[in-house]
């Protein structure tokens, strides 16, 4: 319990300690990605194809690939939209949402989670409900790529087996550590999503149109995907992964209607050129305080003081969206300490 409310605290201070500052809130909608690519390993238009699917590996005879083999990467560049570099305790999150369009027939609408153990065809787990959901996840990189080295030329690489792929979905365990959601299954372990792809005019169970709009409503009140936006608005570029676990269907032997894995416009898409459907789309309303003078002035009294001292040894330790880390490297330790003192009036 005392981790719990440690962890809540260090959401909730920096909102409150920065209401002495002005503040601007921005809501907009970015009516296409700057990055949009189909992150599977056999995919040879890296950043022009026109429509993308999510699938599983599972159950299909291809277990040396990823559970989630086909991904989708999306990025949305905000410093025309909203002001860059002011510290990441400094924005607050009041909504964000992806919306991306479903480019096939047939699929089932499922807007709730299924337990990880009912993708194992012998778990004796069964999903209790009709369809199974689409997924969105925040982004992270390996192989020396970010979010922007990556983009859409960034090398998958080609062929690459389990958990090789330079970009991948994470969500949060145990506190602010991202981890690889990719192998959930393989891995035995339920990940949060950000958010399940939502339709209000759809009745669960039933069949998707060509052409719906599918939203994800990003979880921001959980402090983990709060903090996951707020790094990426202060870096100004939100990068997100669209997947999913429907099983992996061949050419030729796919089924038109059930458990059909998903396609997805992406920007490139001729329908998208002919005013037909929609690119992924981005909206959010941001909350951007102004960037403190004296960041080591951590109570917003004027001063660099005892309280000051104090507030940073509260947050001691992993605190990745703490206005205590000074030097943003995720952790309050020793060298924020420092900083405050070499701050301290005299």
């Amino acid at each position: 319990m005392e981790k719990v409310q440690r962890r809540i605290l260090r959401f909730i201070v920096p909102l409150v300690l920065v209401q002495l500052c002005g503040a601007d809130t921005f809501t907009t909608t970015l009516e296409a990605p700057n990055f949009d690519r189909w992150m599977y390993p056999y995919n040879s238009t890296v950043g022009s194809r026109e429509v993308a699917s999510t699938f599983s590996s599972i159950g299909g005879g291809f277990e040396i690939f990823d559970d989630r083999d086909g991904q989708i990467l999306l990025g949305f560049i905000t410093p025309e939209d909203i002001p860059v570099g002011l510290g990441v305790s400094q924005y607050e999150i009041v909504e964000a949402t992806v919306h991306i369009s479903i480019s096939n027939d047939g699929n089932v609408y499922d807007p709730t989670v299924d337990a990880w153990e009912s993708y194992l065809p012998d778990s004796g787990v069964e999903d209790v409900d009709a369809g199974r959901p689409m997924e969105l996840y925040g982004a992270a990189f390996r192989g020396g790529f970010n979010g922007w080295t990556f983009g859409e030329t960034g090398p998958f690489p080609f062929g690459a087996s389990r958990r090789e792929r330079n970009a991948y979905p994470v969500s949060f365990l145990n506190g602010f550590q991202p981890i690889d959601v990719s192998n959930n299954v393989l891995d035995a372990f339920q990940p949060e999503p950000f958010a399940i792809g939502e339709n209000a005019k759809i009745t669960p169970g039933s069949v998707i149109e060509t052409e719906t709009v599918l939203s994800f409503a990003i979880n921001v009140a959980d402090p983990e995907i709060q903090c996951y936006l707020r790094h990426s608005f202060n870096e100004g570029l939100l990068s997100f992964v669209v997947s999913s676990l429907h099983q992996a269907q061949q050419p030729g032997l796919r089924k038109t209607v059930g458990l059909v894995q998903p396609n997805f416009h992406m920007k490139e898409s001729w329908a998208v050129y002919l005013g037909l459907a929609d690119a992924a789309k981005f909206s959010f309303t941001v909350i951007a305080h102004e960037a403190t003078t004296v960041p080591e002035d951590l109570d917003g009294d004027g001063s660099v003081g005892v309280s000051d001292i104090l507030i940073a040894l509260s947050d001691w330790g992993f605190c990745s969206c703490c206005s205590s880390d000074l030097n943003a490297d995720g952790e309050v330790n020793v060298s924020d300490l420092l900083a405050i003192i070499a701050a301290w009036d005299s």
